[in-house]
């Protein structure tokens, strides 16, 4: 009687520690969560990225009587003095390449204007036609910048980058 008790304790053992193991369903379907917990929230906040984008993209100011698309953003200046850098510049050319923006800031040098590139913490490189220390100024630019800049520039619309 002993006996039996101890295979059937035996067996019952054997067969609760074969179940619990894991299988390699048990893995593919944790996977599968979350990998579906990851898509979901990366769709949400690469959402949000854009419509953080989109409203930067349209921030306009009224400067001197004008509506100008006037960002403030904080940059860092690119291969020239810091003392080059002003508080409002006009950006004629935006690139994701230094070697690109570089060329364009050079070209209108060579124009004989105070161009500079500038970068943002998103790696994107920024030609500055000319900088100002007023918005007043810089608005003025834009105005006259098809008689300022004889070359074909690069974006649809010259606006203003603010330091703050």
């Amino acid at each position: 009687m002993k006996r039996i008790a101890i295979y059937a304790l035996a067996a019952f053992f054997a067969l609760a520690l074969y179940s619990c193991k894991t299988s390699e369903e048990n893995y593919r379907a944790a996977y599968d969560i979350t990998r579906e917990h990851i898509r979901a929230r990366e769709t949400a906040d690469s959402a949000t990225v854009e419509k953080i984008r989109a409203e930067k993209r349209e921030a306009t100011a009224i400067v001197a009587g004008d509506s100008v698309r006037l960002i403030t953003h904080r940059v860092n200046i690119v291969d020239d003095p810091y003392s080059t850098l002003k508080r409002y510049g006009v950006v004629v050319g935006e690139y994701k390449q230094a070697f690109n923006a570089r060329s364009f800031r050079d070209r209108l040098k060579k124009e004989e204007k105070p161009a500079y590139v500038v970068i943002d913490s998103e790696k994107v490189y920024y030609v500055i036609a000319h900088g100002f220390d007023t918005s007043a100024e810089a608005a003025a630019y834009i105005k006259r910048i098809d008689k300022e800049v004889k070359m074909r520039i690069p974006i649809e619309k010259p606006w203003i980058l603010a330091r703050p």
